[in-house]
Formats: structure tokens, sequence, C-alpha cells
């Protein structure tokens, strides 16, 4: 069973940027309306680290869900059984920290919390 050990505990946001760039067939140019190409490069080399502003707005420029790239860059590899152990180790940490009903039914769905967390 999947647990934070066996998830990176480092992210890697900058090969997780490239790989998820590459993915969509863009390049840095096309990152352009989310920052300069420098910043776009200095992360993807690993010299800086994005803030979550930024991860945003990266995000929104590969239209993709600014936690698909965070959790991205928690996966040694963007392959279906890294996904699913960052998956399944999210999951697991919500399950213990938020009450989660049961499934919808829907392949993939976790659930929503039973009652409010305040």
């Amino acid at each position: 069973m999947p647990t934070r050990h066996t998830a990176p505990i480092q992210a890697n946001f900058g090969r997780a940027l490239k790989r998820l760039r590459s993915a969509r067939g863009a390049t840095q140019e096309d990152l352009l309306n989310s920052t300069s190409r420098r910043h776009v490069g200095r992360i993807e080399q690993g010299h800086q680290v994005p803030s979550i502003r930024a991860i945003e707005s990266l995000a929104a420029s590969l239209q993709i869900h600014p936690l698909t790239l965070v959790a991205a860059a928690y996966c040694s590899e963007l392959d279906g059984q890294s996904i699913n152990e960052i998956l399944k180790t999210i999951h697991k940490d919500f399950a213990v920290l938020v009450p989660i009903a049961p499934s919808s039914g829907v392949p993939g769905a976790v659930g929503f919390p039973t009652e409010s967390v305040l």
C-alpha cells in the first residue's frame, strides 16, 4: 500500500513542468502569458521553485488544474504506476484527515467529506 515514503518527498517542479509542457506540445514561448521565458527556463532547470501564483498561471497556460502540476512534481515518472501511487497516497492522507463518503460510483471518484471540517 502506498505511503508518503513510496512517493518522492521532494518535488521536482522543473521536471514536471517540462514533461507536461512537452506532453501538451507547448514551447517555453507558449507560456509567456504566464511568466518570462527566462523564469520558465530557470524553473525547468531546477534553479527556481515557482510560487503558488506561478503554478496557477503556468497550469492555466497548459490548460490543466494546478494540482496536476503539483502532483506531477511528486511523481518519479509520468506513467500510470507513479500517477496512481501519488493519487492513492493523497487519498489515504485525506481519508485520515477528513471523513470521506463512499464513492459516487464514478470510476476514479474518491467521494466528498461527509461533514464540514473547520
